[in-house]
């Protein structure tokens, strides 16, 4: 499950150590490997759970001390991890829109979870010698998606990034490895 804490509560602790309960706790799931929050959206995306086949399993924070299930992802199996974001890239037709990019085992998953009781795959990614699509990240215009693979040493690449090219949602490119 997930526990939420209210952590404007550790500003008036005067007697260090205190022992604080949970605020909260949502139980619908029962362990993930990451929660991924939209702080923008209220939407927490629990990754690699017991859930959504290990997909994006999307929960509504937007009231934190009673979050409520919102919707899953589970059309391309499990999710390591993802960065969800109100998208404000290239690709017109999904501005404004709630995009998730999953780290998805061996690809790169976008998906938009705008909809949450629908949400929508836009586009996989495999690349050459993946093992282990482990984690990401998206630049601030929203362009490039920046990945490691836990795992490319088995094939003797150490610690390599993988640039994707995101400008176009419907059709990432692989644009180098660092």
């Amino acid at each position: 499950g997930m526990q939420v804490f209210d952590l404007t509560l550790l500003r008036d602790v005067n007697n260090p150590p205190q022992t604080f309960s949970e605020t909260a706790h949502f139980d619908k799931f029962g362990y993930a490997h990451n929660v991924v929050i939209n702080e923008e959206t209220g939407l927490a995306v629990a990754v690699g759970s017991n859930k959504c086949n290990g997909g994006l399993y999307m929960i509504d924070v937007t009231d934190p001390v009673n979050p409520q299930t919102a919707g899953c992802f589970d059309k391309d199996g499990y999710t390591h991890d993802a960065q969800c974001v109100i998208y404000h890239g290239p690709t017109i037709q999904f501005q404004g829109s709630e995009i998730c990019f999953a780290s998805n085992t061996d690809s790169i998953t976008i998906v938009d979870v705008t909809d949450r009781s629908s949400p929508k795959m836009l586009e996989r990614k495999t690349y050459a010698n993946s093992e282990y699509t482990h984690q990401g990240w998206l630049t601030e215009d929203h362009t490039t998606f920046l990945a490691n693979d836990e795992l490319d040493f088995r094939n003797n690449l150490y610690g390599q990034t993988y640039i994707f090219d995101v400008s176009d949602l419907r059709h990432v490119q692989l644009k180098g490895i660092h």
